[in-house]
């Protein structure tokens, strides 16, 4: 459930995700008030997007506040996931990888995907069971916050409120 977007652009890169909450099988919008981090946070010079399970999320807010990639790289990227997954299962035994990610580094973004699946996006990438309409969106050259909104209208397990994280690059003249 849940959709994350993101959007490199020239001088910024974008991030965009919905706030839908799920106990069972009731969506508790109760809670949800759209101040919270969820499911799109920035710590530690990182961007980071997640769909699947809040306890995975959460070892990943903890874990990144002191970890992070060495360097922009997909190698870099992997082994931060590597690392983050061996942190998790000595905190819980029974942490399993579950989730997707887009993160966001030093001007790039990363999708990890399938645990290991550590892919370098070059203009725009979505994830989670909204994920298709939100790429349908950026390719018809919404950003990241517009095609989480159609995505909320189109997808039943996608709910506003929508949070943006906007990181300004520093471009070199």
């Amino acid at each position: 459930m849940s959709v994350v977007a993101a959007k490199k652009y020239s001088d910024r890169l974008i991030f965009a995700s919905d706030s839908i909450r799920v106990s069972g099988h009731l969506k508790e919008t109760h809670r949800v008030t759209g101040d919270e981090q969820g499911k799109l946070f920035e710590v530690n010079d990182l961007v980071i997007g997640s769909v699947g399970l809040i306890m995975e999320l959460s070892f990943m807010q903890i874990f990144a506040r002191n970890h992070k990639p060495a360097a922009p790289t997909v190698e870099a990227v992997l082994d931060f996931i590597v690392e983050f997954y061996t942190w998790a299962k000595s905190k819980d035994d029974s942490f399993s990888k579950r989730n997707d990610y887009l993160i966001g580094i030093e001007g790039e973004i990363f999708r990890i995907c399938d645990s290991y699946l550590v892919e370098k996006i070059n203009e725009f990438a979505a994830i989670g069971a909204g994920e298709h309409f939100a790429l349908t969106a950026m390719y018809l050259d919404k950003n990241p916050q517009e095609a989480v909104e159609i995505t909320n209208e189109l997808c039943v397990y996608c709910s506003p409120p929508i949070n943006v994280i906007t990181k300004q690059l520093n471009v070199n003249d």
